[in-house]
């Protein structure tokens, strides 16, 4: 339901609440309408793309069930029912409920497209889809035909003309948020990448100290304040490399804080890429083929063509 032309916005429905407190989400959507993904207030629950719901107020969650849009949903209260994708206790933090809005639309992002959406592609278009990976979904196969009319079956590609992606290779991933690092780690693992997580720059600096990782993947914020952040452990392990000969970490940061000052900062800490949530799949790519030099995608895409 994102409006027609601007394919970063989205609209959220608020369902339960106080009167101040709907008002003070609602001056919130109104002053974050430029960010992106933009997120615009309409009254229809049934119309918007995201609702946020009162988790301690039944009627509100009883709605959402009703309209079976609970994975759909921010649930800010005490608890959230089963099967909800963000929830956040109260006292409400606007930050904290943009950061979940943004979860929930890397997630519907990178959904997989069903099966019906590729019955008229070809093959060769099939298979750049899906990267030439062979975990991911595969189409239902048709009916076979009488062995009269069967037509030779291709030969299958070799395996070297697939696009091997990361190759194996182990990276740290950095995150706080269960669901933004569960995303972050299969779109890592889907392009051939091993992934070692931590929730917390703490727990990564940890694990820094008894082993090293040629590339690092960091969220800005982790954790609440005063906690060491993505910026803070770039930083740390920039100054590691400059200090131990032939010792270089490839830091990327995948954040939802997209402002100019914030991608200064990232630059300033020396991350060598920079990438804001959504994260699109092209863009993410790309990066990958510019930091890892090992990264085997369009060589091997382009001999698979």
């Amino acid at each position: 339901m994102s409006d027609a032309g601007f394919i970063d916005t989205f609209t959220v429905a608020i369902e339960g609440f106080s009167a101040f407190e709907r008002q003070a989400l609602a001056s919130f959507f109104r002053l974050a309408a430029r960010r992106s993904p933009a997120f615009r207030q309409v009254d229809e629950p049934g119309m918007a793309d995201f609702l946020i719901a009162d988790a301690d107020h039944a009627a509100s969650v009883a709605a959402v069930r009703r309209g079976q849009r609970v994975e759909d949903t921010v649930f800010i209260g005490a608890a959230a029912p089963e099967g909800a994708a963000a929830w956040l206790p109260r006292p409400i933090d606007p930050v904290h409920v943009m950061r979940a809005l943004d979860e929930l639309v890397e997630l519907r992002l990178s959904a997989p497209e069903p099966p019906s959406a590729m019955m008229d592609l070809d093959p060769m278009e099939v298979d750049t889809l899906r990267g030439g990976l062979d975990d991911l979904p595969q189409r239902r196969a048709e009916p076979p035909a009488p062995a009269a009319e069967a037509a030779p079956e291709p030969a299958p590609a070799p395996a070297a003309s697939r696009p091997r992606g990361g190759g194996g290779r182990e990276v740290l991933l950095v995150e706080d948020s269960p669901i933004a690092r569960q995303f972050l780690k299969q779109r890592l693992q889907h392009l051939g990448y091993r992934v070692i997580e931590c929730a917390s720059g703490e727990a990564a600096l940890d694990l820094l100290s008894r082993r090293t990782f040629e590339m690092v993947f960091l969220d800005v914020v982790l954790g609440p304040p005063g906690s060491i952040d993505g910026l803070q452990l770039c930083q740390r392990l920039k100054q590691r490399g400059a200090q131990r000969a032939g010792l270089r970490t490839v830091v990327v940061m995948v954040t939802g804080l997209d402002g100019a000052t914030d991608r200064v900062r990232g630059s300033l800490a020396g991350c060598d890429a920079y990438l804001t949530k959504p994260l699109h799949e092209s863009e993410f790519i790309a990066t990958l083929l510019q930091v890892d030099p090992a990264f085997e995608w369009q060589a091997d895409t382009a001999t698979a063509a």
